[in-house]
This record gives C-alpha cells, structure tokens and sequence, in this order.
C-alpha cells in the first residue's frame, strides 16, 4: 500500500521557528512510529538506502531568511507518505485511526486541527498500490498524451557526477522515481527509464525559482521550486505509460534527494 497523510496544524501562540522543518517533522514522525512499532521506527532510521517514507515541512508557511514566522490561528499543513506496506498500514494506523492531538516541531507544540487522506478533501493526500497505479498506465490501449506537468513544493535536488543539480531534469526526475519505484514495489521497471528521460523527453514549459534548504555544519542545498511541463519526443505506447505512471507515483514517493527530511515533495498537476 501507498498512503499520503496531511495533517492540518495549528499554533496557539506565535512563534519564530526555524525556516525549514522538514527534518523536525521526520522526527516527529519517527516519534509517532516508535509508540506504536519501535523495531519498525528503528529500521527505518538506521537505514542506508532510500526511506520507505518521505515528511515535509510546513508548505504554506512562507520562510523569511533563517525564520518561520507563525501566526496564531492559522492552519498550517504538512505531509507524510509512505512507500512500504508495512510502513504505510503503521502511519494509517497512528494518524489516521489514532489522531494525534499534538505534533512537536523544533519543541514547539502544534494543535492537529485535522488529518487528512482523501484527494477529494486534499490533492495532496490519498491512498492507492503500486499495482493499481501499474494497471491504470499500463493496461490501457488508448494513445497517452505526450506531456506530463509535475509542481514541485517543496525545493527538489539531485545527486549526479559528484555534484548537486537544482534543476529537475527530465533524465534526473524519472529516474529517481524509477528507482524509488524499484526499492519498495512489487513490480519492477525497466531502469532504462531513466536513459529514457534523457534521451527522448524535453522540459517544454516551466516556472521554477531556486530555494535554500539548511543542511549539517551551517551549509546550504539549493533546490528547485515550481511547474515544469515534460514532453515525450517519441510516441512508444509502453515508455508514455510507464512516464506517466511515475507522474502519478510522484505524489507518495517524492522526487530527489532528502526525501524523508522535506526536499522533493511533487505531484502531478
């Protein structure tokens, strides 16, 4: 199963926090999993390989320099995903069907106003399996439209020849997917998607800022915020399916490096 959790939070009184709570609210999260499974929270943090979920910061709370300025009253939504079945049953389970009343943030306590799983109530929450978004893609006989528009909310960044690239490339977005897809799904995908993004899709629209994230030791990771519109040169039936697969697993796996601490939050639009 893969499931994507929305929590709607108020504050009680104003505060100041950090600018960027992504990896507060992994820590919460983890907190969560560990009342309920400890051996569970435990792998997963000890994990070298990708995380079998992602967590974001705040998303409508608008940074200004190394602060988050709060407003009491205001709702502020954050997310949880998970990619693993085991891991998604436990967030169903102590989210969903055991609502938090709090949720700590940097020690700063939040009111949970709601907890969300329903794209009719959020578009950024919902529940489905690798199956089903396999079979909705890949069984259809009808022509694929050629182009997929992807909004990335929160700052997206990619590992590759050493480096960090801020931009989401076609090459660099579909196949950390596919490769977020091959970790955790019981189907498994051609590689060669990614050989795929490179070589026959295009960036034909996009509205991209660049935005820091803090990281370790007082650095910096900058990533890429905004729309891009990616369009298939060829017209292959299989390769336009499984594109668009990936687009739709988007919304649960996220996109990119430090998923699990709030970069690559996306979906398709």
């Amino acid at each position: 199963m893969l499931i994507a959790i929305t929590l709607v939070l108020t504050t009680d009184a104003a505060a100041s926090l950090p600018a960027y709570l992504g990896r507060a609210n992994y820590a919460a999260t983890l907190a969560r999993l560990a009342a309920a499974d400890p051996a569970l929270a435990q792998a997963i943090h000890d994990s070298d390989g990708p995380k079998p979920l992602t967590c974001s910061s705040l998303l409508n709370a608008q940074p200004r320099g190394q602060e988050m300025r709060l407003l009491a009253g205001e709702r502020y939504y954050l997310r949880i995903t998970g990619l693993q079945e085991e891991v998604s049953r436990t967030l169903a389970a102590c989210l969903l069907e055991n609502k938090p009343a709090t949720w700590e943030l940097d020690n700063h306590p939040f009111r949970v106003e709601d907890v969300l799983c329903d794209p009719a109530a959020d578009a950024w929450s919902g529940r489905t399996t690798y199956e089903t978004l396999a079979a909705r893609q890949l069984t259809r006989n009808d022509p694929a439209d050629q182009a997929v528009r992807l909004q990335f909310a929160s700052p997206t960044a990619f590992k590759s020849g050493g480096m960090t690239v801020p931009v989401p490339l076609p090459g660099l977005v579909f196949g950390s997917l596919v490769e977020r897809w091959n970790a955790f799904s019981p189907i498994t995908l051609s590689p060669d998607m990614r050989r795929y993004g490179e070589e026959v899709m295009a960036i034909s629209q996009y509205n991209l800022r660049s935005a820091p994230v803090p990281q370790k030791g007082q650095g910096l990771r900058i990533g890429g915020v905004g729309e891009v519109t990616y369009r298939a040169l060829g017209s292959d039936r299989y390769w336009l399916g499984v594109m668009h697969m990936l687009a739709d697993f988007a919304l649960y796996g996220g996109v990119g490096v430090q998923t699990a601490t709030g970069m690559g939050q996306a979906r398709r639009k």
